[in-house]
């Protein structure tokens, strides 16, 4: 008989009741698929005085809360550490990579989080090698990361696959109809501008670029719109949104491409001229470059 893989699920103060639970669920129907008892799941505390399988894996899973908390409790990040020393795989979904990162060990590693906050975290941790935007999930070996929240259902059957095979991850998937294989958090990204940093100057010119995203505009226009020098704009809005004011109007025409695409249904090539492109072709570019998809591949997912 094959032996168990153990694995555990870290309990801390606001992780998600719905994913532990949903973990748990999974594992169970795998177990049913398979027709034996594969998988043995543990919920733990970092506190946890009985012995945990070196060879096991540990899930660190979404947070509850309105705000992203510090995750730098001294006594969790020694535990991670310790359980990452004795080689036990860590995976972590949506807010909990911050745990990984602030204990040290994405460091010189590719991770991804929930897309809005993959700009956070890459800018507070630069020992990460690469903050992967697009993806679901990224697999370096002994650390394993997801993106959103639900995205523990992508880890899991991702594990399930790793430790089991694929056909036991794809029987799982198909009893709970879930999506085994093309998912990408590319599909679920949004542009939502900062409009909270206090820069009434930013604000005017953040202004500027909604109304006038579709147009050429230039950087001396908008700092004459906005009373500014060049440089001077420059400087204060890549500080305030973290992008330049070219960047900041892409990103707009990229996300009323999509909205034109979800909502009205629109072809590629009237999407493009609609938002400031006259060659399709560097409509595409430019759509791929920013969204991780091409326009084509965002209709066929959309349904659209």
């Amino acid at each position: 008989m094959t032996k168990k893989i153990n694995l555990y699920l870290l309990e801390y103060p606001n992780v998600m009741p719905s994913a532990i639970q949903g973990v748990q669920d999974l594992f169970v129907i795998a177990n049913q698929q398979a027709e034996r008892s594969l998988f043995e799941v543990t919920v733990v505390g970092v506190s946890h005085d009985m012995p945990i399988d070196e060879a096991g894996l540990m899930f660190i899973l979404p947070c509850l809360t309105a705000d992203l908390p510090r995750f730098d409790d001294p006594t969790t990040i020694a535990a991670l550490k310790k359980w990452h020393q004795s080689g036990i795989v860590l995976v972590a979904a949506c807010t909990s990579v911050f745990w990984l990162a602030n204990a040290g060990l994405l460091d010189g590693k590719c991770a991804t989080t929930h897309w809005r906050l993959c700009e956070r975290l890459d800018r507070e941790y630069p020992a990460i090698e690469k903050v992967c935007v697009h993806e679901m999930v990224v697999d370096q070996g002994n650390i394993v990361t997801a993106a959103g929240l639900y995205a523990f259902q992508d880890l899991a059957l991702h594990i399930m696959g790793r430790l089991a095979g694929f056909e036991l991850a794809k029987k799982v998937a198909d009893y709970c109809l879930l999506d085994i294989k093309g998912r990408l958090q590319a599909y679920y990204q949004r542009f939502l501008p900062d409009y909270t940093h206090g820069d009434v100057m930013v604000l005017s010119a953040q202004e500027y670029c909604l109304k006038n995203y579709c147009e050429d505009t230039s950087i001396s226009t908008m700092a004459a719109f906005c009373h500014l020098s060049e440089r001077s704009l420059l400087r204060r809005f890549k500080a305030a949104t973290g992008y330049t004011p070219k960047q900041y109007i892409i990103q707009l025409r990229v996300e009323k491409a999509k909205q034109l695409m979800e909502i009205e249904g629109m072809s590629i090539e009237r999407v493009g001229y609609k938002v400031g492109y006259m060659d399709v072709s560097n409509f595409t570019k430019i759509f791929k470059k920013t969204s991780g998809v091409t326009p084509s591949e965002f209709k066929l997912r959309i349904g659209s």
